[in-house]
């Protein structure tokens, strides 16, 4: 688990882990940012978590890849402290791993009755992943809710090591050994909550992140083509976030009271990811969004 947000959350999502049913020994394993306040006591709360920080590593990036290097079990779930699980999320994800599946990722919900500019927060990042999902093959899944097969991971363990970039790892994971699966049953609920302008800030960077990431392996004209494509990504992000809410009316309302903050954040990942294909360079640093002191956690 990475935890990048607060001692509150953190709590939150190990309470959830302590409480999952017809659930195998779990092997807890937690990187989190040393700058964040109170991770010691919650440690102490839950002995069964093994807790730990290095003053290098802060990005999500660096702590997937640590957490990852700290775990030796066959079946590694990754997720962020800001979710918290279902109580049958271990086995359904146990479940619904199969022959073909490379990688298996579930369904990202919304803590109930989040402002407008968090439901635009979560669903910039997780439209794919919110109800009705369709159970099948997926062009992408969250580290937030997600399981690997150990043995596959060593075999690409070059690309993670020391930063754990989901776009590169998911395509060598499909490449080699089968789809990307996508299940229904398997659910986390997001609890994040910031700020327009620190939302914003973090939407950039990560779309840059995914830009400069999905060139690192592609021709010089398919790079060229995504860098000329890119100016019309708000449309067409904007215009799959709509098709995915018009299949729920609770998507729809959420979606017709969040669009402006929505657009926003649209935009500026689409900034990102567009200079990310044209510069073929990351952002300069990656500040995630703090959470608001407000949010009530």
């Amino acid at each position: 688990m990475v935890c990048i947000c607060s001692a509150q959350h953190l709590a939150h999502c190990l309470e959830g882990l302590r409480a999952q049913v017809e659930a195998p020994p779990l092997q807890i394993i937690v990187r989190y940012d040393p700058t964040l306040a109170g991770i010691e006591q919650v440690a102490r709360r839950f002995p069964e978590a093994h807790v730990g920080a290095s003053p290098d590593e802060r990005t999500p990036l660096e702590l997937s890849a640590a957490a990852l290097r700290a775990c030796d079990a066959d079946v590694v779930m990754l997720t962020e402290d800001h979710c918290v699980p279902r109580q049958d999320w271990v086995r359904r994800m146990l479940d619904a791993r199969a022959p073909g599946r490379a990688v298996v990722g579930g369904r990202m919900e919304i803590l109930s009755g989040s402002s407008a500019v968090d439901w635009a927060f979560y669903y910039a990042d997780f439209f794919r992943y919110a109800a009705p999902v369709a159970e099948g093959p997926s062009p992408t899944l969250t580290v937030c809710n997600v399981a690997y097969d150990r043995s596959q991971l060593e075999t690409i363990r070059s690309l993670w090591s020391e930063r754990f970039e989901e776009p590169a790892v998911h395509n060598a994971l499909r490449e080699r050994y089968g789809v990307l699966w996508l299940t229904d049953s398997s659910e986390m609920v997001m609890r994040r909550s910031v700020s327009l302008r620190d939302a914003l800030r973090e939407r950039y960077q990560f779309g840059r992140i995914f830009g400069h990431t999905r060139i690192t392996h592609v021709s010089t004209a398919r790079r060229s083509l995504l860098a000329a494509v890119s100016p019309a990504l708000p449309v067409l992000l904007l215009g799959r976030m709509l098709a995915k809410a018009l299949k729920s009316p609770s998507l729809r309302r959420d979606f017709a009271r969040s669009f402006i903050p929505l657009a926003a954040m649209v935009f500026c990942w689409s900034w990102g990811e567009g200079l990310g294909y044209v510069t073929g360079r990351g952002p300069r640093s990656l500040t995630l969004a703090p959470e608001q002191p407000s949010s009530g956690q």
